[in-house]
């Protein structure tokens, strides 16, 4: 089960955050674990590695959603989330492996005419 798989990579990677893609393939829903190369660019968020969200894309039917943790299991969505799922589009997961919980938001539809 995707959720499962989200919670070990979550724990594997403490104290840092997990970040992964949640994607469809074969009618079949399933987590993709990225590395988080946040470190790169010098900010406190995550940033999925480019070529594992390229190698993803090529390998599955649909990437359906962004999931990830917070290292201090902080279940509330920053600012940079919620941008980040507006800008993208896709639902964003935040996961906590210790209570085995997850949320999610989704991208706001904005009516522009």
């Amino acid at each position: 089960m995707w959720k499962e798989k989200a919670f070990e990579h979550a724990t594997k990677e403490q104290p840092l955050e997990c970040c992964g893609l949640l994607v469809k393939d074969k009618g079949e829903i399933d987590y993709w674990p990225c590395r988080n190369v946040a470190f790169k660019h010098d900010v406190a968020n995550f940033v999925i590695e480019p070529d594992d969200w390229a190698i993803c894309e090529d390998s599955v039917d649909e990437i359906i959603g962004i999931v990830h943790s917070h290292p201090e299991f902080n279940m509330e969505f920053s600012p940079a989330d919620k941008a980040s799922c507006n800008a993208l589009e896709l639902r964003f997961y935040l996961v906590n492996p210790n209570t085995k919980s997850i949320i999610y938001i989704d991208p706001e539809i904005s009516n522009v005419n």
